[in-house]
């Protein structure tokens, strides 16, 4: 979730729950305002019947009392302890054929040596409905506030966070190998104005350490081929001379394995330097099922040797934007894994289908680790052409491309699985 709509979504999840709590809160306050008022309404009509009721007592006609309004009603009794109580009953208008509110006051008090019984009864309708159009209006108030308040905070963060998404949008097209400058706009918000300056020297950092192990990448492959040629053809020269005995012969065939073991990660670690570097820039189309198809002509020989079975389903013609070079490696290293990694009489199988490459080779009898068998130097083979880093190559190859690359062990079976992002 991005920052402006989790700080508005904050904004209005507190809104809300103020109108959850303010609304009902202000209905009871409204209605205990107005039901006191209406109280002190009948206790003034009270206490204005009480001369009419003292002299209808002293002169015996306190049957005779009439009233205009018909919810005014007093009886002598028997009961001398005075009380005021209210209450609010539900009582059926004739007149709209339902149950209206009404608000009675019963009062029990002694006049004129009389204990009397005064039952006054008001109705709460049209109160009601009043305090219902005022929560109305206040409804309606509080939505317009929240409304306007969310767009103007919505408006005013888009203006304020224009210039971090235009750095974020140059941050996401910028490439160290092209160095081109970010350019970064002066902001007058200060913190993002001090993010632009920290992120061009931080680009212009990156860009000098690129070059730097660009140029060492360069450099060493260069340097350290000149001598290794010379090692190896010396060597050779040492090997034609003669008399050599047997002795002699094993140690100079240990220096050559020695000598080409080394001149192969010599060249494994300066890839892997080019691709970290990601100085295979240059993308094309690229047909797996040819490369695939080339790769299995070429290890035909160390299959044959080891007598391995390869049984291959190229259904589609996938095509992918990319490096060739890179995905030659990248399908060259499973296709080379699975036949060293394997045993004689093995098998691999070999399918493409819908974007995705398999490759599944018989080998050891328990799954590799997981956990480690991506990293430098992890070998799962005692074969001494094997120097730990084909694996690791394929996984940056995957990542620089976002492929998903999967590891499993079926049926005895250790598989690789390449899903491509088709072109």
């Amino acid at each position: 979730m991005k920052l402006l709509q989790k700080t508005i979504r904050n904004y209005f999840i507190y809104s809300v729950f103020v109108l959850l709590v303010a609304i009902p809160l202000f209905y009871l306050v409204m209605q205990r305002i107005v039901q006191e008022g209406v109280d002190d309404d009948l206790m003034a009509t009270k206490e204005m019947l009480k001369p009419k009721i003292s002299d209808a007592i002293l002169n015996n006609t306190v049957g005779q009392l009439k009233f205009i309004d018909q919810d005014i009603f007093i009886s002598i009794t028997t009961y001398t302890r005075p009380y005021d109580t209210f209450k609010t009953i539900e009582v059926f208008d004739t007149l709209s054929q339902k149950e209206v509110p009404h608000r009675v006051l019963s009062s029990s008090f002694t006049i004129n040596g009389k204990p009397c019984l005064l039952q006054v009864k008001t109705s709460l309708v049209n109160k009601n409905d009043l305090i219902k159009s005022i929560v109305k209006v206040q409804i309606v108030l509080l939505l317009l506030l929240l409304g306007g308040l969310f767009m103007i905070n919505r408006s005013l963060s888009k203006r304020i966070w224009k210039p971090f998404y235009n750095t974020v949008n140059k941050l996401r097209n910028y490439k160290v190998e092209n160095h081109e400058p970010l350019a970064l706009a002066k902001s007058t918000v200060n913190e993002f104005d001090d993010l632009n300056h920290s992120l061009e020297a931080l680009t212009e950092r990156t860009y000098n350490t690129y070059i730097s192990q660009k140029e060492f990448t360069e450099n060493a492959s260069h340097e350290m081929q000149s001598p290794l040629a010379v090692f190896q053809s010396k060597l050779e020269l040492l090997m034609q001379t003669a008399p050599l005995n047997e002795e002699q012969a094993q140690l100079m065939g240990d220096l050559a394995n020695a000598s080409q073991r080394m001149a192969r990660l010599n060249k494994s670690l300066v890839l892997l330097t080019k691709i970290e570097n990601n100085q295979f820039a240059e993308l094309e189309d690229v047909s797996l099922s040819q490369v695939v198809e080339s790769y299995l002509q070429q290890y035909q020989p160390q299959a044959e040797e080891k007598h391995i079975a390869i049984n291959s389903n190229i259904q589609s013609d996938t095509t992918v934007k990319a490096n060739k070079a890179l995905i030659e490696i990248l399908i060259g290293n499973l296709l080379g894994n699975a036949i060293r990694h394997n045993y004689i009489k093995g098998t691999i199988n070999v399918l493409l289908s819908g974007g995705k490459l398999s490759i599944e080779n018989t080998g050891k009898l328990f799954p590799l680790d997981n956990r480690k068998i991506f990293e430098r130097f992890q070998k799962e083979s005692t074969d001494s052409n094997s120097i730990g880093l084909g694996l690791e190559m394929v996984e940056k190859i995957c990542n620089i491309y976002h492929y998903e690359l999967s590891y499993q062990y079926i049926n005895h079976l250790h598989g690789f699985t390449i899903q491509f992002n088709k072109s």
